[in-house]
């Protein structure tokens, strides 16, 4: 089984980090799922999608449907089509977001608009019915995971994927949801 991790965290995990996080909560859940992936031998690969350029939906085209809506591609020259077309070769997706302002990150919203733009209306679509784990990761006191992890229902519904896992987690609670995060990565393929 191939999954993919998408994270959506300006944070990294090792001395190159951007500030203000040296280790941030975000890469240490990436992390989490990589060990826990490989340890069942399923192939992982992870994309930090804030290394990408991804812009904004326009909302182009008449009523705001471009060529998004038939052609199922983006018209804008970014990274987003090839990430989008990337995604047919895994069985299975983990989103992980920070929380921020109680909802997930810009980049993770960007990210999503276009995908939902892209591949709700696709009736070949190769993401459809594929298995996915959303992580909310908040730094404080973790009010906001239950309105991000709402919004994952929500992308779930639109792309017609299947909800396998929604996890919250706060620097708080961190240490006791790896274990949650560990049986979240045995995902059975359909």
């Amino acid at each position: 089984m191939k999954v993919l991790i998408l994270s959506f965290s300006n944070n990294q995990v090792n001395e190159d980090s951007f500030i203000p996080n040296k280790i941030g909560l975000t890469f240490s859940c990436v992390e989490e799922c990589e060990k826990a992936l490989k340890s069942l031998g399923k192939e992982v690969e992870h994309i930090c999608i804030n290394r990408k350029n991804i812009k904004k939906c326009l909302a182009c085209g008449k009523r705001g449907w471009g060529i998004c809506l038939n052609e199922h591609i983006c018209i804008q020259k970014d990274d987003f089509n090839e990430i989008y077309k990337y995604m047919e070769n895994f069985d299975a997706y983990v989103f992980i977001t920070p929380v921020y302002f109680h909802e997930m990150s810009e980049s993770a919203k960007t990210f999503f608009d276009r995908l939902k733009r892209c591949d709700a209306f696709n009736e070949n679509s190769k993401i459809k019915g594929k298995k996915i784990v959303c992580i909310a990761c908040a730094g404080g006191s973790g009010s906001g995971t239950e309105e991000t992890l709402k919004a994952f229902d929500t992308l779930n519904y639109f792309l017609g994927t299947e909800m396998y896992a929604r996890i919250p987690v706060t620097k708080a609670n961190f240490a006791k949801q790896k274990e949650v995060i560990d049986n979240a990565m045995q995902i059975k393929e359909n």
